[in-house]
């Protein structure tokens, strides 16, 4: 939340890099972090430039976070404490929060309310403490670079629909009941009975009997 209006004004509205520009929070099996997308035209920037202008916002993105005031710091948390605490506008919310908790075979359900209780503590000392970590020289970094052109050459042929540049196509087919590729799947006719005897889900070393 801190990074989201400095980086657009940095990466967008001053070095005009490409329209979508966006910090991010990830949680990847456990493993906290943070990322920076920036998707800009191909033929106008290099993936090396664009990553440079990254690093670069990142610099001033930590003097600016050190120079924070308290007020400010106190203002942000209790918004996006709100933010929060906000009740869920459809079913659709509720299911996708603890969806993700399945997948990631994660299981903190009440992650909401550890979070505001984690929020209300958390002071700004902590959050540049752990930036600059995680900034230091023993850090460690991902930087994915994608480029894509898709300029047809005169005279080149357009690729037929059944092929690609990455080859052929695959189709899919439809496999009945009595294929040989499925001789070792469980089919599912009763879907009732099938989910009224769930197998157990593996319990997260990080959680306690009652699974917080």
């Amino acid at each position: 939340m801190h990074m989201e209006e400095p980086c657009f004004d940095f990466l967008r509205t001053k070095e005009t890099l490409g329209y979508q520009v966006y910090p991010t929070c990830r949680n990847t099996s456990g493993v906290l972090g943070f990322s920076v997308t920036v998707e800009t035209q191909a033929t106008k920037f290099s993936t090396e430039f664009v990553e440079a202008k990254i690093e670069e916002f990142l610099v001033s993105f930590g003097e600016c976070l050190s120079g924070l005031s308290e007020e400010a710091f106190k203002t942000q948390v209790t918004a996006l404490i709100k933010l929060k605490e906000c009740e869920d506008a459809h079913l659709g919310e509720e299911v996708d929060r603890n969806w993700f908790e399945v997948v990631t075979q994660q299981y903190v359900f009440k992650r909401l309310n550890k979070e505001i209780e984690a929020l209300k503590v958390f002071s700004q000392g902590e959050l540049v403490s752990w930036f600059m970590e995680h900034r230091n020289g023993s850090s460690r970094r991902l930087s994915v670079h994608v480029s894509l052109f898709c300029l047809l050459q005169p005279g080149q042929p357009r690729l037929p629909p059944s092929s690609s540049a990455y080859g052929e196509v695959s189709e899919l087919n439809f496999l009945p009941a009595s294929s040989p590729a499925l001789q070792d799947v469980t089919l599912i006719s009763d879907i009732r009975a099938f989910t009224s005897s769930p197998p157990p889900i593996p319990q997260n070393p990080q959680l306690g009997p009652d699974g917080r």
